[in-house]
């Protein structure tokens, strides 16, 4: 066996084991989320970028003004932007400048990412958890029930929640 295989099915087994102690059965999203760092539909490409570096974020979530969730935007996306401006953009891949530019004239609306999962605030703790290590989040949406963001769950905030038990 692997070693890479070895510690899949070892996290896998952890997982598992975490979710179904009874103690942490009675928890919920709601015991384990954090405050989101939030953006606007209309917030520019800046203010995301200063989202991200001031408050040592990893994702922004972008909510209507009502707190809606509408989807996120995280460092990745900004990555990958920059990497098709430089393999399809001819002028600054010649040049080697320029590689903001696209993206700085974005809007967070044209930037966003629709998330496949999200929680309530009642989810229990073993199901976020599976979630977490099937989906390979680095964190999942906790919204009430008319869709509002409520917090976020990541896999620190689950660290921090489990060593309490």
């Amino acid at each position: 066996m692997k070693p890479s295989d070895y510690f899949k099915k070892l996290r896998k087994e952890e997982a598992i084991a975490i979710s179904e102690t009874e103690q942490i059965g009675r928890l919920t999203a709601k015991d384990a989320m954090i405050k989101p760092v939030f953006l606007y539909p209309d917030d520019g490409a800046d203010r995301l970028i200063d989202k991200l570096k001031r408050r040592d974020t990893n994702v922004c979530i972008v909510v209507t003004k009502d707190k809606k969730f509408m989807g996120e935007i995280g460092e990745e996306d900004i990555i990958k932007l920059f990497l098709h401006q430089v393999n399809y953009e001819p002028l600054t891949k010649i040049l080697n400048v320029g590689y903001g530019r696209e993206f700085l004239y974005k809007k967070a609306k044209e930037l966003i990412n629709k998330h496949k999962s999200t929680v309530k605030f009642d989810t229990p703790i073993n199901k976020v958890v599976k979630l977490i290590y099937k989906e390979g989040f680095q964190y999942i949406p906790v919204l009430d029930n008319d869709k509002k963001v409520m917090g976020v769950v990541t896999p620190s905030s689950l660290i921090d929640l489990l060593l309490k038990y």
